[in-house]
């Protein structure tokens, strides 16, 4: 896993770096307080879980608390526009990720952020997704629902506009030739309930709800470049001929302007707590893959990611409301 996982930070590592507070500085910082890390979704979702996942561990590196707030809303952009605003002194972080960092400006002119403006620490995971149907559909497998979903509209749920899988079932339907109808709700548990319910027909679903789900649900496939661990038994999209891939980063970054010292000891905390063999094994037990490297590294796979989706989004014409 972990060499999927430096492929695809190698595949992103090319690119100009957004702006860094990295300066050598002789006046060391620690934490005399606890620190708020802000989720901009809600409880559930592959951000959220990375966030609880490795928190209790980088609090006890600094020496503080680590308070978690899921702050959900337009795609995770009202929990960023939050952070954004926040004083730069290393008491408000925000794990961030592809959706309201890389998607959210291309899509959203008008956004109340700037991304490049954050300040990287270091980065989390991956968060893959499993296309899920709901129970009762009359298509078991993915050649199945290609044929049904040309002979009727089906709908999809997802966490957003924009969101990871929206903008993914936006490449199904190009890919496949198809037309479903997106129905945006508050969060990724949401959107699964939702097909649970029976209310939409399909979903992406980050891996652990996947697979809770995989014996109540109908799974066509993973929206990954390759099989994952917790789920191996269900094949990759792009294995079975439809050609879409959305893995999706997830870190923690600090606001505009957070001084070079804070963010060196926010840093080293983070990429030694990333570093325990028992984090890994939480973060792929909970179906998500561990992400590893410096501050630079990560600075750079994120610039990159900025770009990519912001030139997938604009070639391919997709805009959603404001």
């Amino acid at each position: 896993m972990y060499s999927a996982i430096r492929a695809f930070c190698v595949a992103l590592a090319v690119g100009t770096l957004p702006a860094l507070a990295l300066a050598q500085t002789s006046a060391a910082w620690a934490p005399t307080k606890p620190i708020k890390l802000v989720v901009p979704y809600p409880p559930g979702g592959g951000s959220d879980i990375a966030a609880r996942v490795m928190v209790t561990a980088l609090g006890n590196k600094l020496g503080q608390p680590i308070v978690i707030e899921n702050k959900p809303g337009a795609n995770g952009a009202v929990g960023t526009e939050i952070v954004f605003n926040a004083a730069p002194d290393g008491y408000t972080l925000i794990m961030s990720g592809t959706d309201a960092y890389s998607r959210y400006p291309a899509l959203y002119p008008n956004a109340k952020f700037v991304s490049a403006q954050f300040v990287p620490v270091a980065p989390t995971a991956i968060v893959n997704f499993v296309l899920m149907g709901r129970p009762g559909l009359p298509a078991k497998n993915l050649p199945e629902l290609l044929v049904l979903a040309k002979k009727q509209q089906l709908s999809f749920s997802s966490w957003g506009n924009g969101s990871a899988g929206h903008i993914a079932m936006a490449q199904f339907n190009l890919v496949a030739k198809t037309e479903m109808l997106h129905v945006p709700y508050q969060g990724a548990a949401p959107a699964a309930q939702a097909v649970v319910g029976g209310q939409v027909d399909l979903t992406l679903m980050p891996v652990l709800l996947a697979h809770s789900f995989k014996d109540r649900l109908i799974p066509f496939g993973i929206v990954a470049p390759e099989r994952l661990e917790l789920i191996k038994d269900i094949p990759t999209l792009i294995e079975q001929g439809t050609n879409v891939s959305a893995p999706s980063w997830v870190g923690v970054l600090a606001p505009p302007k957070t001084p070079a010292a804070v963010v060196a000891t926010l840093a080293k905390a983070m990429i030694e707590t990333m570093s325990d063999p028992v984090i890994d094994k939480k973060l792929n037990e909970a179906g998500l893959a561990p992400l590893h490297g410096t501050t630079q590294e990560f600075a750079t796979l994120i610039a990159k990611d900025y770009d990519f989706w912001g030139k997938a989004i604009r070639d391919a014409g997709i805009k959603v409301d404001q």
